[in-house]
């Protein structure tokens, strides 16, 4: 996260040190400098506003989006790698366990970072790093056991040996 956070950061301050350069639409600046009550601070403030909660809100509708999307996709994936597979139910249960382990890792992790959690200055409350590292953990360990189950139970019926 840190290198994103990181490259975001830089991208910011070079657009603020070539702020007058940046490009802006000059039909929209026209427009609403031509508007008598936009020069009106509450209502070019309140415009403001409206402009920022409207991308802030389809950003989070879009993350949601695609969390949703990826959901369904790993459970189709998870249905077609079930079905097309064939073979004995033992070694179906080596490939289930083999295919959702990359989970079971990430829960492991979450697991160990939630149990370190350690204040970063004195007398910070933890609570909330550790609630995300608890959830982290439950998320992953729901997906290892969804993929578990729909991989090694939910495929082609062939000889149980």
């Amino acid at each position: 996260m840190s290198p994103f956070f990181l490259a975001g950061m830089v991208l910011v301050l070079v657009m603020i040190v070539f702020s007058r350069t940046l490009w802006v639409p000059s039909g929209m600046v026209e427009r609403l400098s031509k508007k008598k009550r936009f020069q009106n601070h509450w209502l070019s403030g309140g415009y403001l506003f409206g402009i920022n909660a409207l991308y802030f809100g389809a950003t989070m509708f879009l993350l949601y989006l695609l969390m949703f999307l990826a959901t369904i996709v790993s459970i189709l994936t998870w249905s077609a790698v079930s079905a097309a597979w064939t073979g004995s139910f033992k070694n179906r249960l080596k490939m289930a366990l083999t295919g959702s382990s990359f989970y079971l890792i990430v829960a492991f992790i979450m697991v160990i970072e939630w149990l370190s959690v350690k204040p970063l200055y004195p007398h910070e409350d933890t609570f909330m790093r550790a609630l995300g590292w608890m959830l982290g953990f439950f998320v992953s360990a729901v997906a290892f056991s969804i993929c578990f189950i729909f991989t090694a139970f939910l495929g082609k019926r062939s000889a149980r040996v």
